[in-house]
């Protein structure tokens, strides 16, 4: 790691002035790095060279998308937030697959890259920026397919030369424009959490917020099969998003108050078309986790308050996305 590199979050200031650097093509540099299997627990990290031009062709591609984030609104990252067109997210890199890969690839003797490399089926492509005096200042990570990878296939390809198609001998490498994750010191900029999903699993921290979300709520109540629950809500990324948005009420007046065992057996004996059963035969009631796939997200969605019924018709819904509009 350069002497430059920090695993310090930034603020939102300093990335901005971090991505108004990146936006000045005349003091940068970049490197083509290739990741084999990055989600293994022995990822190979190759220095691929590339030409001036190719150079200068991602250099451009970088610039552009680092002006544009740089006149953005810059958000932390929120599980349940989807950005629009003008909003970048970001958070801490923390630690997890992401954190393990930045340490290899801001390692100062990558693997040299071959023409006979064999890649998997989960690569990356990773951009690394420079300044032209050597410091460090971000990566750009995008993953790639097989198809994709530079090695040769079953195919042929041509291009066109103007006039007539030729043979092009080697198999291209394909590389998207629109970059979507930069890593900044110790911080994550991205255009949305799929970004960072698709190519690295769960958000950062996400795992450990959702286990201390669930022992505050799902946790406190009497479930029959509550360790069976527990470990889905630990492993299943949609879960995890799930237990962050009932974090995120939990932060509400009253909203912790109304997640005990009394009251939500009088919501649920109140409303009996939600589909919690209630196991009876013990001491004291017991809530009951299903794990078949149409049941399995039953307790989770009583807890994100995701039954309502509408003071204008008596319908009762059943609603994923909310938005709160006040109380009355």
């Amino acid at each position: 790691m350069t002497p430059d590199e920090t695993t310090t979050p930034h603020t939102e200031p300093q990335l901005r002035a971090l991505l108004r650097v990146l936006a000045d093509p005349a003091g940068l540099t970049v490197a083509l790095m290739v990741v084999s299997e990055h989600l293994s627990d022995a990822p190979t990290v190759f220095d691929v060279p590339i030409s001036a031009d190719l150079a200068q062709e991602f250099l451009k591609e970088v610039t552009e998308t680092a002006a544009a984030a740089a006149e953005s609104e810059l958000r932390p990252v929120d599980p349940g937030f989807v950005p629009a067109p003008q909003q970048w997210i970001h958070t801490r890199i923390g630690v997890g697959p992401l954190a393990d890969l930045e340490k290899l690839v801001l390692a100062p003797t990558p693997v040299q890259y071959d023409r006979n490399t064999e890649f998997g089926r989960r690569n990356l492509l990773v951009l690394r920026v420079s300044s032209t005096d050597g410091r460090g200042l971000a990566r750009v990570y995008q993953g790639f397919s097989p198809e994709k990878a530079l090695q040769r296939g079953k195919r042929i390809f041509a291009f066109w030369t103007g006039e007539r198609f030729a043979s092009l001998d080697a198999q291209p490498l394909v590389i998207d424009r629109n970059l979507r994750l930069f890593t900044l010191g110790g911080t994550v900029l991205m255009k949305s959490n799929a970004a960072y999903e698709s190519l690295f699993g769960a958000l950062p921290d996400l795992r450990r917020r959702a286990a201390t979300t669930y022992a505050a709520t799902l946790g406190k109540l009497n479930i029959v099969g509550g360790d069976a629950l527990r470990a889905a809500c630990e492993s299943d990324l949609n879960m995890m998003r799930k237990l962050s948005s009932i974090a995120h009420k939990m932060q509400q007046p009253g909203y912790p108050e109304a997640l005990d065992m009394s009251s939500v057996l009088h919501f649920l004996e109140r409303n009996t078309h939600i589909e919690v059963d209630i196991d009876r035969s013990g001491d004291v009631p017991a809530l009951v986790f299903n794990p078949q796939p149409q049941r399995r997200w039953a307790l989770l969605k009583l807890l994100d308050d995701d039954f309502l019924r509408s003071d204008l018709t008596n319908i009762n819904y059943e609603a994923n996305s909310k938005t709160e509009v006040g109380t009355p």
